[in-house]
């Protein structure tokens, strides 16, 4: 039997920028985690509040964004893959960015993010201007992500002086930048990839053409229309509507999963892929709705979106990218007893998180235990997932 993938070569590197940004984004993840014991056990002075969130979302979310689209709207436009060139010097940017907020340089990174940003989607929008076919139509989300994350990414850097009005823009920037830049390209990239990892057919998958049809712009209206809800609620955030601003997310999120994405036809728990993603779609809403509910908890609240949501989703989807483009989709097909364990230890890891918030006498051992506990299922995930990306599928 031939072997079904061979080596990595530097062509494929440029070709699939997944296979540097994926591990890229693991150790922005670990980096921005491991800040708070190493601050709490003495190693560190500063104090991480800014750093780590950073970190996470352009340093750990972002690693896996820019290594997914990379990768694939070159595919979906039918245009040119980025360049070897184009991939190291965005990679570059990247890591310079992660390593100057590690270093408390939050100005520093906030530059060298909005310049990653910046080139990144000018190599996009010049290759879809040369297109041979238009994107998913879900796909307007990720453009509006874009827009939220340059935007507050520019708000962190032109900060408005005035320490009240000061607030508003501060809070506004970090709910563009955290979960816009997130949540936005999760809503618009699920229907189109999710029934593919299960052997269905997606609605938003559309035969070639270089002008939308009637039905995609119908879906891309109603993507849009979910996107600019959840914009909406962040300024209804900043304003101090703090219970209708997460009952609104929740409910856009909740109608429009429940409407786009294929939840009610993929099997049962049969598969880890399939549980895992039911596990992390219920935290991504469970957590607006309990702030909804509770919105002085708010901040250990919202973990249960991030770690248990968004962070659950991005390895899972990355999981399948990478089985994917090695030869080993056909493995996909077992049951994957590791995945579970590997998700259970970040569900763990963000309990432990949680509970920080809602006992003050034991936050600073469970911050740290916590951060101790999701970095050990990263490194479980990295362990059964990373080296493939040294594998290529061959044609």
């Amino acid at each position: 039997m031939p072997d079904p993938s061979r080596r990595v070569t530097l062509a494929d590197l440029a070709r699939e920028p997944f296979r540097l940004f994926f591990p890229a984004g693991v150790l922005a993840g670990i980096v921005g985690v491991a800040l708070w014991p190493l601050h709490f056990w003495g190693f560190s002075s500063f104090y991480p509040g800014q750093g780590h969130a950073r970190i996470m979302a352009g340093g750990f979310f972002g690693g896996f964004i820019f290594g997914f689209l990379g990768t694939a709207m070159p595919r979906m436009l039918s245009a040119a893959a980025l360049g070897l060139r184009d991939v190291l010097v965005l990679l570059v940017l990247h890591v310079s960015m992660v390593a100057a907020y590690a270093m408390q340089k939050i100005h520093w990174g906030d530059w060298l993010f909005l310049g990653l940003l910046g080139l990144f989607a000018v190599w996009m929008f010049r290759r879809a201007r040369h297109r041979q076919d238009m994107p998913p139509p879900g796909f307007v989300l990720v453009g509006l992500a874009f827009v939220c994350v340059f935007a507050g990414t520019a708000l962190a850097v032109f900060q408005p002086e005035g320490e009240e009005g000061g607030a508003y823009w501060i809070l506004l920037q970090r709910l563009l930048s955290y979960q816009g830049f997130v949540l936005l390209p999760i809503l618009g990239v699920g229907p189109f990839i999710l029934p593919r990892f299960f052997g269905l057919p997606s609605p938003h998958d559309f035969p070639a053409m270089r002008t939308p049809s009637a039905a995609w712009k119908k879906k891309a209206v109603l993507a849009l229309a979910a996107g600019i809800l959840i914009v909406a609620s962040f300024f209804l955030e900043v304003e101090g509507a703090y219970r209708t601003a997460h009952a609104v997310r929740f409910a856009t999120a909740l109608v429009y999963i429940a409407w786009e994405f294929p939840f009610r036809r993929l099997p049962e728990f049969s598969n880890a892929l399939g549980a895992s993603l039911r596990i992390a779609f219920t935290a991504l809403v469970g957590g607006f709705i309990l702030i909804a509910l509770f919105p002085t908890s708010r901040v250990g609240l919202l973990h249960l979106t991030l770690i248990g949501g968004f962070a659950v989703i991005t390895f899972t989807v990355a999981t399948r990218v990478v089985f994917g483009h090695s030869g080993n989709l056909p493995k996909l097909r077992q049951r994957h007893g590791w995945l579970l364990a590997v998700v259970s230890l970040m569900l763990l890891g963000m309990a432990t998180r949680i509970s920080g918030d809602f006992w003050p006498k034991i936050m600073i051992s469970h911050y740290s235990f916590g951060a101790v506990i999701w970095i050990g299922g990263v490194l479980a995930w990295s362990a059964y997932v990373l080296p493939k990306v040294l594998q290529v599928e061959n044609e």
